[in-house]
């Protein structure tokens, strides 16, 4: 009888831990399609400035803090277009005349394609055209600027920890000529 009595008190507990995590099914993926927007920040790492300037100027400075704002709207649990605006932090080149600075800052449209584990856990993938201001400033203050529309690509992981809230960490890469960037970031998701 002992036995019986246990093997009920375990279906009873069993069935009453899983009706949260069913009823959270339906709950978290009842909003998978619709607007979003998302703000954030993390490390900007430019790998393509020190290659871009021959020796001696090879005292650079190409790993800073940098931020993010985004929009999107998601057609589904699986797909959705984005479109943000990004701020990769300024580098800097020490040279025997001074230092050079250079900024860069601007735009991307990414399509997103999401593969759910599970109603609140995803990872994703996304690719798409980013147009970026490059704006250095040289040793004798001379300003150069350069506009251009280049790929970007990325991936990342997303987790709802509560109904039109998630958490998204990521990594992007920009590929911006002679300032290949990756930003890795974290940032918080809002579900209209």
């Amino acid at each position: 009888m002992t036995r019986v009595n246990s093997l009920w008190k375990t279906t009873i507990a069993v069935s009453a831990l899983c009706i949260p995590v069913v009823a959270s099914a339906h709950y978290y993926g009842s909003r998978a399609s619709g607007l979003y927007l998302g703000a954030g920040g993390g490390w900007a790492d430019n790998r393509g400035v020190s290659s871009s300037f021959p020796r001696p100027f090879v005292n650079v400075k190409h790993g800073h803090a940098a931020w993010k704002a985004y929009v999107g709207y998601a057609f589904g649990r699986y797909f959705a277009l984005q479109g943000g605006y990004q701020s990769l932090g300024t580098d800097s080149v020490s040279t025997a005349l001074g230092s050079e600075t250079i900024r860069n800052r601007g735009y991307d449209v990414n399509a997103l394609l999401s593969f759910p584990f599970t109603s609140r856990f995803s990872l994703f993938i996304e690719g798409g055209a980013s147009r970026f201001r490059t704006r250095t400033v040289t040793p004798t203050q001379t300003t150069i600027q350069h506009d251009g529309t280049h790929p970007d690509y990325g991936a990342g992981v997303q987790y709802y920890f509560v109904r039109h809230v998630a958490l998204r960490g990521q990594w992007q890469e920009f590929r911006i000529p002679n300032n290949n960037t990756d930003l890795y970031s974290g940032s918080l998701l809002f579900r209209f």
